[in-house]
């Protein structure tokens, strides 16, 4: 699980199976890692992280070695948070290593090829063991619930195959669907017929019903006018069901790169620091785009109004196709959610709360948007989750969660 000290890990685009493009390789000294790019990838002109790397020759370290344990941002994105890195953790103390003595570097090869998004590193490092076939969801679910209770038995090494890398708190495992629901191991290469998914699972404090409120927020943020993609619900072998997204890294074998707001930005998401202003101009500083500002504002929106205040960094990603060209990434993790301290994680214009149509009609401007558009924005949003409800009977959200949401819905109404 460690790998030698001093090694350096090479770094790689895996566009497609073979298309593979070398982008150079990563050393780790002191608690900084540096880059070196290939010569190769030098000559493409692609910038894997433009706002604070330009693709030239020499060392590259870490632009804020305070943050990520010395790590760049862009490959930091690579590794799990939350979840994942639970796994990892126990899975280190199962074989004798302190979790605490694995390098960014030694975490990395834990991530090989199988991390989210086009990037891949060498040498990988298997600590899963071969991979599982066939998959019980409720098996998986309620080996989720074992893990996070402190039971660290062989159920890691199911749960590791299945789900490794993924970020965020709550258990998540990466797999391949058919158009029937059939579920199977799906972090490489998937069946024909089978599309890559990603399956969430409910965490120690989620509500039963926590699969139905996304699948329901999902619906509700498609007809706001954010681009989402596909999603559903999957049933297991005991009337349970679980929240899953397609993966918008990865279709079929052709991969995007992804990089986050938290990684282009060095934003440490243990330490709420972002505003919505930033993100905007974020946004337009990558992707070169006004549409894509508009985009963001309209997300901005929809969270503010939804009561989705789990609005860190690392929920808004930008992805790179293989001609080197951005885009904001389908939005994702959308759910209510009451927020650290009761504010959200990303500000509007430094209000955590409390924040008025005024403070979203100045938001707006600031994505260079008319006001005749910020209303229409405006309109389009508040008209899809006025129909929450609906959305929560559609997708069998309990009488429970639905008043709850909605009388927070009713708070934050503008």
């Amino acid at each position: 699980m460690k790998i030698a000290a001093g090694t350096p890990i090479d770094v790689s685009l895996c566009w497609d199976l073979d298309d593979v493009q070398i982008v150079g390789r990563i050393a780790y000294r002191d608690r900084v890692a540096y880059l070196e790019y290939d010569q190769r990838f030098l000559d493409s002109g692609i910038n894997i992280s433009p706002v604070h790397y330009r693709t030239e020759g020499g060392l590259h370290p870490s632009f804020d070695v305070k943050v990520f344990e010395g790590l760049h941002g862009v490959f930091h994105d690579s590794l799990p948070d939350g979840w994942g890195r639970l796994l990892v953790d126990r899975r280190a103390r199962q074989l004798g290593i302190e979790p605490a003595t694995l390098s960014p570097l030694d975490r990395l090869a834990c991530v090989g090829s199988n991390g989210i998004g086009a990037l891949s590193y060498t040498p990988a490092i298997d600590v899963w063991g071969d991979e599982a076939a066939v998959l019980d969801l409720d098996g998986l679910a309620t080996d989720a619930q074992l893990v996070l209770s402190g039971d660290v038995s062989e159920v890691l090494l199911i749960l590791g195959r299945n789900g490794g890398s993924p970020g965020g708190a709550r258990p998540k495992a990466l797999i391949a669907v058919n158009e029937e629901g059939h579920a199977v191991h799906g972090i490489g290469v998937a069946p024909m017929g089978y599309e890559h998914y990603l399956v969430k699972f409910p965490g120690r404090d989620d509500p039963d019903d926590i699969a139905a409120i996304e699948m329901a927020y999902s619906m509700m943020a498609k007809d706001a006018g954010l681009i989402m993609p596909e999603t559903r619900l999957l049933s297991g072998q005991r009337d349970q069901v679980y929240f899953a997204a397609k993966r918008f890294d990865k279709i079929g074998n052709k991969r995007v790169h992804v990089h986050s707001a938290s990684g282009l930005l060095y934003s440490d998401i243990r330490i709420p620091q972002l505003d919505y202003k930033d993100l905007i101009l974020l946004t337009r500083s990558v992707t070169r785009d006004q549409r894509e500002c508009k985009k963001m504002f309209t997300l901005a929106v929809f969270n503010v109004l939804s009561h989705n205040r789990d609005d860190h960094a690392r929920q808004f990603s930008y992805i790179m196709q293989r001609d080197g060209q951005w885009h904001m990434s389908p939005v994702y993790d959308l759910t209510w959610c009451v927020g650290p301290g009761g504010e959200h994680s990303t500000t509007v214009l430094g209000h955590g709360k409390d924040i008025t149509r005024q403070h979203l009609m100045e938001l707006g401007k600031k994505a260079d948007l008319n006001e005749q558009s910020i209303r229409e924005i405006l309109e389009q949003v508040e008209s899809a989750i006025g129909s929450w409800s609906e959305y929560a009977a559609e997708f069998g959200v309990s009488h429970k969660s639905n008043n709850l949401i909605m009388f927070d819905l009713q708070k934050v109404r503008i």
